[in-house]
């Protein structure tokens, strides 16, 4: 059995893995550029479902990165058909010449719409078998394990004799009223199951190709690293909805705790969700947008990024960021690997409290070893009490003031800002002398 990755409503938000109020773009769109309309959702479930299991998730790497990859064998309205054709139950298939007759007769008195989705649902399984067949032999020897375990249906489904017999059968032939509703009993009623497998893998193979298409066209990394023990180390990480992102690398291979600091839109929020969503992706089994990714296999992944207020539930936003850490603390308590993300601690409140509270909360981090935090924050006094800390690194977004104009290079750098901007910032917009 699949084990997954747990993440909440919240998490999925911020990452874009479901489409949130604030109008970004959501993950999945990324990779959603398949053939067919089964291959999208295939897509959609491996994208919002992701795994926590090594496996698993490799098993699909390899069928991702294989280039022997062959195209599909039909296109997608010929399958659409077929799917339409498979759960058709206007008329429930029967064998038997005397069933053919009876319904022949009834033809001579009254239209029978249901004979065209029949008749053409039939010559789509007969070409859709044989177009397997064709794929089979030009298959190259020792393909991935999921594309392997397909393949090996189709030559057990060609060793059914019926199915044998379609590879003698002509595109162009026509056939009679009894063999269409033969055919039809076989494929609706002996065979469906097996052809929905078969259909299944189509659309495993429209993914597979999606996603090497993308990681390709992109310069994404097909096959990242993921282990049971160690930190993360990713190089080459963007935003894969940012134009023209800068690329950056970052790592946290000693301690639990990385903690960012940087002026206000220098990039820190934009930079933990580029990191998260490597990751994220990376636990899909699909390219992520990186040259490299080696990272642990996370049991869960929670985030606090665009933590809103509650006028209903009568929260300010610094209850909601207590509540929301609190929240994630137990997870975390549960057990297992967890990647938490806090972004901002403790803006809600003033700088003296902010700056207590995101001590005391650091501190208690600490006692998480197993779980990695990932923690931006502006209140540099924060960062600089936990600066000689063996379980703390910390990396920083690089911006500056350079001849009264705000640079930022959104490069991400190893160390603890010293930029402050805010008060620039403010004099800027507001014309203040």
């Amino acid at each position: 059995m699949l084990r997954y990755l747990k993440a909440d409503i919240q998490t999925r938000f911020d990452l874009g893995i479901q489409e949130s109020p604030n109008g970004e773009h959501p993950l999945p769109l990324l990779f959603l550029h398949t053939e067919t309309k089964e291959g999208k959702r295939m897509m959609r479930h491996w994208i919002t479902q992701p795994l926590s299991d090594i496996p698993a998730i490799q098993a699909r790497q390899e069928a991702i990165a294989w280039e022997g990859l062959p195209t599909l064998p039909m296109d997608e309205d010929e399958l659409d058909f077929l799917e339409h054709y498979l759960e058709f139950r206007d008329q429930i298939p029967t064998k038997g010449v005397f069933y053919t007759l009876y319904n022949k007769i009834g033809r001579l008195f009254k239209y029978d719409s249901t004979r065209y989705v029949i008749t053409r649902g039939v010559k789509l399984c007969i070409r859709f078998f044989k177009q397997l067949e064709i794929l089979h032999k030009e298959l190259p020897d020792n393909p991935p394990k999921l594309i392997q375990e397909w393949t090996d249906n189709i030559q057990s489904a060609l060793q059914i004799e019926e199915l044998k017999a379609l590879a003698k059968i002509k595109e162009e032939e026509d056939f009679s009223d009894f063999q269409i509703d033969n055919y039809d009993y076989l494929f609706r009623h002996e065979q469906r199951s097996l052809i929905r497998d078969l259909l299944t893998g189509i659309y495993l193979l429209d993914v597979c190709r999606t996603a090497r298409f993308i990681a390709q066209e992109r310069g994404y990394c097909c096959t990242p690293t993921l282990h049971e023990t160690g930190g993360c180390d990713i190089q080459g990480f963007r935003h894969p909805f940012v134009k023209n992102a800068q690329k950056n690398d970052w790592r946290l291979t000693n301690g639990n705790i990385a903690i960012f600091t940087g002026s206000n839109m220098a990039g820190k929020s934009t930079t933990l969700k580029a990191i998260v969503s490597s990751i994220w992706l990376a636990h899909c089994g699909l390219p992520v947008p990186a040259d490299a990714l080696s990272c642990p296999v996370y049991d869960a992944i929670y985030t606090s990024i665009n933590l809103p207020d509650s006028l209903r539930d009568g929260r300010s936003h610094f209850m909601a960021e207590v509540l929301r850490i609190k929240e994630v603390l137990t997870q975390a308590r549960l057990g297992g690997r967890c990647l938490i993300v806090l972004d901002e601690m403790f803006r809600g409140t003033n700088a003296q409290d902010a700056y207590e509270a995101s001590v005391a909360v650091n501190q208690l981090l600490l006692e998480y070893p197993n779980c990695h935090f990932l923690i931006s924050t502006h209140i540099l006094e924060y960062a600089k009490h936990f600066e000689q800390h063996p379980s703390c690194q910390f990396y920083y977004m690089e911006s500056e003031i350079k001849d009264d104009r705000f640079i930022c290079s959104y490069r991400l750098k190893e160390g603890i800002s010293e930029s402050r901007v805010g008060y620039w910032i403010v004099r800027k917009e507001l014309k203040l002398s």
